[in-house]
């Protein structure tokens, strides 16, 4: 949700460059053209062709992708550096708006070595002017500048990283929500449609927690469905990802592992838990069931045999592995 809209934000902005640059730039190309200054119009036309390219590329990918977000920052950044060695001094307030427009194409870090780098190559045209007064008063604005533009740029990415961990994060166990799972779940099945690459998924569920909620209260439960987390991220395996389903119930989804090794992962789990789980009422355990993704199986297909897999495996008398149909 949140990568959708920062790349229609970043769409918009290759969109928004090129207008600028097409109604900008082509009434002063004309003009050029009058004046028989012919290569800084050829200039021109060209950086409204590319502008113009870029966009239309962005529009047939339907993204701005690493590839053209990099090229357009340099190219934009490198048209302005060649328009002011090609004209006078003054024509360097033409890096303002590239100092800020490649902010807005790149990471911050990456937006600033190009923005450092174009203000040092512009240094010795700065140079020409008709005073030193004029020169530091015109490095120090670029220096002001982009200090000011990279650090609305981190702070904007430190939020946005801060809005995807509520978005997908569990408040209570710090694991990933139902929304994170979806979007794992949805990426296993596209890996297993492409290259068969198996992968299993590894409910459970906490047996009689009621009782621990009810007879010590919500904090206690609490507690236990905290160091329950733990226990999961403890004994998980990194390129496993664990999840809260709602109230005691947790998903594991294990890539890459069939479903024999997937029952011996959630067997060492169901130990672990029942010997290092402790709550006032004594140690608690938990029931497992487990599913391997099946061949042109849905999502709510496969996460519904997992789940008939764990209410069987309560059926049986709690505290074991059962393995889905």
């Amino acid at each position: 949700m949140f990568a959708n809209s920062k790349n229609i934000f970043q769409c918009r902005m290759v969109y928004l460059f090129a207008s600028l640059s097409t109604l900008g730039i082509t009434p002063i190309a004309i003009a050029r053209v009058f004046r028989g200054e012919l290569l800084n119009a050829a200039l021109d036309v060209f950086i409204i062709l590319a502008a113009v390219y870029s966009a239309f590329y962005t529009y047939q990918k339907g993204q701005v992708t690493p590839k053209i977000a990099n090229v357009t920052a340099i190219f934009y950044s490198l048209g302005a550096i060649i328009v002011i060695y090609l004209n006078e001094p003054f024509f360097i307030f033409w890096i303002f708006p590239i100092l800020i427009a490649n902010f807005l194409l790149l990471n911050p870090s990456p937006a600033l070595v190009v923005n450092l780098v174009a203000i040092i190559a512009i240094i010795p045209m700065a140079a020409r002017l008709e005073s030193n007064i004029q020169l530091f008063s015109v490095i120090s604005s670029l220096l002001m500048c982009a200090t000011m533009a990279y650090s609305f740029a981190r702070l904007t990415q430190r939020q946005q990283n801060l809005l995807e961990g509520y978005a997908t994060q569990d408040v209570l166990t710090q694991l990933g929500n139902r929304r994170a799972m979806d979007l794992d779940l949805a990426l296993a099945i596209a890996d297993f449609t492409r290259s068969q690459a198996p992968a299993c998924l590894i409910l459970l569920d906490l047996d009689l927690f009621k009782h621990v909620n009810d007879t010590y209260g919500h904090a206690t439960g609490d507690k236990a469905l905290t160091d329950l987390a733990d226990i999961l991220i403890m004994r998980s395996r990194k390129t496993d990802r664990v999840f809260r389903y709602g109230g005691e119930e947790f998903v594991l989804l294990v890539r890459n592992t069939g479903l024999n090794n997937s029952l011996a992962i959630a067997e060492q789990l169901r130990e672990h838990i029942a010997a290092n789980l402790k709550t006032p009422a004594g140690n608690l355990t938990a029931s497992f069931g487990c599913a391997q993704l099946h061949e042109n199986e849905t999502y709510e297909e496969w996460f519904e045999r997992a789940d008939k897999a764990l209410y069987r495996a309560k059926q049986q008398g709690r505290n074991c592995v059962v393995a889905a149909d």
